[in-house]
């Protein structure tokens, strides 16, 4: 089985010209009523047939009368008139308003001959046949005249235009039942690999649950004009695959598929293509991530094949596949504004790369770093950020081109260490919050530079934690509130205790990355002992996550790491334990004096009495207590 070799890559603006192109050739014009036409595209211009409102009409209960006959009337000098009539909605009364007569109008009642403005009943009395009236009126007060909405011939919706229920409301207002619009396209979605198992089974060690599957269709399906269903997922057998894709051909306009993407010698589905009678029109494309993706199609259905990790297929989906799909309906380019980033970004190679942001309280595109396989950085971004291949960096203070994607408000941002207790409180605050787990070394920086609410830190220092770190800087910006105590020490399966038994008996080590608070407790551990940083099996390999330490002990990737108690207990690890640590929390002085700062301190309080909830963990009396 030969490997595929990358012989040209197309940049990301010729893959989206080039999908859009296709895809302009499948489309479909059909004729809908209103009611199914919600989220479709139309696909000439919609004009109104009536005049909007179709006639004059009263826009409140009261009486017609004719402007001049209740010139100077005032609360304590009425004006008497006779009323002659009354109109209601949808009625024709041959009735007229002549001088020193009214009509009673309720509200939408065609507006009589001879009147030019309505009286509202509250500013009105009625005795009998004659109505006291307190208030004058200028010609044309209260009353919608006809055309003064929508006239007839009014274009309505442009062809382009996605049909929202507002414009639908609008279109069922000027009399327009039908629209010619852009069929949904019809995409069918799988899965590839002997790894994918469906969310719900029983997870073994190599297996992973099925990410892409769901949220591809999902989110096409959120979209409008667009109908997308996840067909299940295939092994890595070319025979398997070949007949899903004949078996479902006819029933999609577009097959798109994650996984078996990339060059290696596992990865077929190119190969699949061509040996179902298709061609690839494009095999890569200069990016990070997504670089596998591939286009090609089948006779006149088109195949889009897709990486298997998360996050470079989300990328590709938000970042390639949508805005090719909107250009080919609609003709509309891609959303993006310039905007700043506040700290330097330097991508690893010389191609354009895509990072997921938050963008925070000021508009800074703040960057979720981690790997290509992490969906959890989609889930909190609201947008992402492109970097063309020819910058070495950029640089803080630097704008780049910004797309969105689900920007929101969010009154919590808090970027620091990773720890399930302050995921909790920071959400019970707020469901919205923005959450970038980047160390406590990041949440430190991220605090002096003004673009996080509150950090989560447990930097140890002469064998204090975290109260080293408040420089006049930190201070002016911010306070330190206790936060709880977590029990961190050796994980095995074994009992390991110490590094000495790691290094004599050849045992494989997880450490903790640059950046962490961890890392710092452990090269204080190790001090000047050269000799466990150069021989250690496993020293230089960084897990970024408390998480990621334990799970690497327990599928037996690495005998020991340094981590909570918390996890040795959920996973069912031996525990050695070091030291109780403080994980405490620097928060902004203008957030602690908001009313959601209130709120977050209030819920972090909220977790004494739920210890039993969380081994390992000790919740202090001063919790959310200022201390420094």
């Amino acid at each position: 089985m030969a490997l595929k070799v990358f012989h040209r890559l197309v940049s990301a603006e010729d893959a989206r010209s080039m999908i859009s192109g296709e895809i302009r050739k499948i489309m479909r014009v059909t004729e809908v009523g209103l009611e199914d036409a919600v989220g479709l595209t139309a696909a000439e211009d919609v004009f109104s047939q009536y005049d909007v409102p179709p006639f004059d009409r009263s826009e409140v209960d009261g009486f017609a009368v004719d402007h001049t006959d209740v010139e100077g009337a005032q609360e304590d000098d009425p004006v008497t008139i006779r009323i002659v009539g009354s109109i209601s909605p949808g009625e024709i009364r041959d009735v007229r308003v002549e001088k020193g007569k009214a009509v009673y109008i309720a509200t939408g009642s065609v507006m009589p001959k001879g009147s030019d403005a309505v009286v509202m009943v509250e500013d009105t009395r009625q005795r009998g046949d004659y109505v006291d009236i307190y208030r004058s009126v200028y010609p044309g007060e209260n009353v919608a005249f006809a055309g003064t909405d929508i006239s007839m011939g009014d274009i309505l919706a442009k062809a382009g235009t996605a049909l929202t229920p507002e414009k639908i409301g609008t279109l069922a207002a000027s009399g327009v039942a039908k629209v010619r619009v852009f069929d949904r396209i019809r995409i069918g979605i799988f899965s590839t690999g002997n790894e994918i198992v469906k969310p719900g089974a029983d997870l073994k060690l190599g297996q992973i649950f099925d990410v892409n599957g769901y949220y591809f269709q999902t989110k096409l399906n959120s979209l409008g004009g667009i109908s997308a269903r996840f067909l299940g997922s295939v092994p890595d057998r070319e025979e398997d695959m070949i007949r899903l894709i004949k078996d479902n051909l006819g029933s999609f306009d577009i097959l798109m598929a994650s996984g078996s993407t990339s060059a290696g010698f596992f990865d077929m589905l190119y190969r699949v293509i061509e040996e179902a009678g298709g061609s690839i029109l494009f095999h890569g494309i200069n990016m990070r991530p997504g670089k596998p993706t591939f286009f090609g199609k089948i006779g006149d259905k088109l195949f889009i094949g897709m990486p298997g990790f998360p996050l470079s297929s989300a990328v590709i989906l938000n970042y390639i596949v949508i805005p090719s799909i909107r250009r080919a309906i609609s003709g509309e380019s891609e959303r993006a504004r310039m905007v700043k980033v506040p700290v330097k970004i330097t991508p690893e190679h010389m191609q354009e790369t895509v990072y997921p942001v938050i963008i925070t309280r000021n508009g800074y595109a703040f960057p979720i770093m981690g790997n290509s396989g992490s969906i959890s950085r989609i889930r909190f971004a609201d947008g992402l950020i492109s970097i063309p291949g020819d910058l070495k960096y950029v640089d803080a203070g630097e704008v780049v081109r910004y797309y969105p994607l689900n920007e929101r408000e969010a009154s919590v941002i808090c970027i620091g260490s990773s720890d399930p207790l302050m995921d909790i409180v920071v959400l019970e605050t707020d469901t919205n919050a923005k959450i970038v787990n980047m160390g406590s070394w990041g949440g430190v920086n991220a605090m002096k530079i003004g673009i996080a609410d509150v950090s989560g830190i447990h930097i140890l220092r002469n064998g204090v934690y975290n109260l080293s770190v408040m420089d006049d800087n930190l201070k002016d910006r911010s306070l330190l509130i206790r936060g709880f105590s977590r029990n961190r020490g050796f994980l095995s399966r074994t009992g390991i205790a110490s590094f000495d038994e790691i290094l004599n008996n050849d045992l494989t080590f997880v450490n903790r990355n640059k950046g962490s608070g961890t890392r710092d407790l452990i090269e204080e551990m190790i001090g000047n002992n050269e000799r466990i940083r150069t021989s250690m099996r496993g020293y230089l390999w960084e897990s970024p996550s408390e998480a990621g330490v334990a799970q690497a002990v327990a599928q037996g990737r690495a005998d020991a790491g340094i981590g909570l108690e918390f996890y040795a207990v959920k996973l069912g690890l031996q525990y050695r334990h070091i030291k109780k640590e403080n994980y405490d929390i620097l928060i902004s002085r203008d957030f602690y004096g908001s009313s959601a700062g209130k709120s977050f301190i209030e819920s972090l309080k909220s977790l004494r009495g739920r210890e039993s909830q969380y081994p390992g963990y000790e919740i202090p009396e001063n919790i959310g207590e200022v201390i420094s």
